[in-house]
């Protein structure tokens, strides 16, 4: 497919980069300016020039963004304006930065990696809240206006990079099928078939419950890290989401509970009646799992957005700043400022070294991208060095991040107790460079 060549400006805004290229639309990063240096990014979506002259689509896709356009939710993308100039016409949407959740889950396939089940427990409740929203939402004349999104699939789920959920592309699904075939082209609603609910298949049915269908199978390929129906071929696709009953998400991954099993059951039930009537009793439903975590889903989240998808610094033009590789980087945790500035003034040439004199400021350098180790003493006030890596255990992020553990006092019964929680090694608090070194040198990088 030939792209267009980037614009200078559209409108009001001037075009920063292109962010994709799709079957209807361009999607272009966006900057608006103003005075006392003030900016803000958005997101331009420009009608591709073949549909520019299809008043039935713009008509289509203008009433559409005047509908969503009054959806005001934290978890859906806020539209901005429908605008047209010379004869192109273009949607402003808020800019959420970060991944969607397709590239999220195909980055983690990649690595063998999943979700942690608070992620998507995270995830799954923001993005019921706002389905339920919008299904509910009423008309200046107190009746409901029936929104349906029509495509709840992983790439309409955006993560901003502060662990923020929201829906993108309300209607757009609408405007697609509005095209006639030789408008719309072969294949337009290719790979779209493996979450779409079976009524919207096999009779053209679409309501509240069609999203929720389409919003299990999202569930179900979170759980798993697989997709519920994809086939070999479209015709095979089509036959699995009709008629097959997939197993229970927790035959795939063990961590999963037993309640999210029964939730992603009840959203993948062929019969609309029997799926839950709103998204807001998927809500209660996880909310009962109780899935407390130290730090919080979202910040969970948060960490694994940083580790999958690092910022690069950027020019106006898209040409990418390489960072050089960073030295490995240490979190040493000691009250004693002086026995910290030592570990700093040894390791500094070879290390990036964080300091931390308390658990709770360990567990804040540790947010973010994970380090690559952590040296502790046992004792620490409020919490103790064997507590801190027990709870680096629990944490799906930190769970391997190599431990080592500084004792005034070394005895086989604590040698003992620091392997069952995860410690590394365990050295004498006496500072010795070169043993420090050596060590971090075989955990770290695997020398000696």
């Amino acid at each position: 497919m030939h792209e267009a060549e980037l614009p200078e400006r559209l409108g009001k805004y001037q075009i920063v980069r292109r962010l994709a290229y799709g079957g209807m639309a361009e999607v272009l990063l966006g900057r608006l300016t103003g005075t006392d240096d003030f900016t803000k990014e958005v997101v331009v979506k420009r009608v591709l020039p073949q549909y520019a002259s299809n008043d039935e689509f713009i008509a289509m896709f203008r009433d559409e963004a005047r509908i969503t356009a009054r959806l005001h939710h934290g978890n859906i993308v806020q539209v901005v304006e429908f605008a047209e100039e010379n004869g192109q016409h273009y949607l402003v949407l808020e800019y959420v930065d970060g991944p969607s959740l397709g590239s999220t889950l195909h980055e983690l396939r990649k690595r063998g990696e999943r979700l942690s089940i608070p992620e998507v427990a995270h995830i799954a409740v923001e993005i019921s809240r706002g389905l339920d929203y919008a299904h509910h939402k009423l008309g200046d004349d107190g009746r409901p206006l029936l929104i349906v999104h029509r495509d709840v699939s992983p790439s309409n789920i955006l993560l901003s990079r502060e662990g923020v959920v929201k829906l993108a592309d309300f209607g757009i699904a609408r405007a697609r099928e509005r095209l006639s075939p030789t408008q719309g082209g072969a294949g337009t609603l290719k790979g779209k078939f493996a979450y779409m609910a079976p009524e919207t298949i096999l009779r053209g049915r679409l309501d509240a419950r069609s999203d929720l269908f389409s919003f299990g199978v999202v569930l179900f390929e979170m759980l798993t890290g697989r997709s519920a129906f994809v086939g070999e071929t479209e015709a095979h696709t089509i036959q699995r989401v009709t008629t097959e009953d997939l197993p229970p998400a927790s035959s795939q991954n063990r961590a999963v509970p037993p309640e999210f099993d029964d939730i992603v059951t009840r959203l993948l039930d062929r019969d609309p009646d029997r799926r839950p009537a709103r998204g807001l009793e998927v809500v209660d439903a996880i909310g009962r799992l109780r899935l407390h975590t130290s730090p919080p889903p979202s910040e969970l989240l948060m960490e694994t957005i940083a580790r999958l998808f690092p910022v690069y610094r950027r020019d106006v033009r898209d040409r990418v700043t390489v960072r050089p590789p960073a030295r490995p980087r240490v979190v040493v945790v000691d009250e004693s400022r002086t026995l910290r500035a030592l570990v700093r003034a040894s390791l500094g040439q070879r290390y990036t070294v964080v300091e931390a004199s308390s658990g709770d400021e360990a567990r804040t350098a540790m947010r973010g991208t994970p380090p690559d180790a952590v040296v502790c003493q046992r004792s620490l006030q409020g919490t103790s060095g064997l507590e801190l890596c027990a709870s680096m255990r629990e944490n799906p992020r930190l769970c391997e991040v190599p431990f080592i553990l500084l004792a005034s006092d070394i005895t086989p019964e604590l040698e003992s107790e620091a392997r069952e929680v995860g410690v590394h090694a365990v050295l004498p608090k006496r500072f010795d460079p070169r043993q420090l070194e050596a060590t971090l040198r075989r955990v770290i990088e695997g020398e000696g």
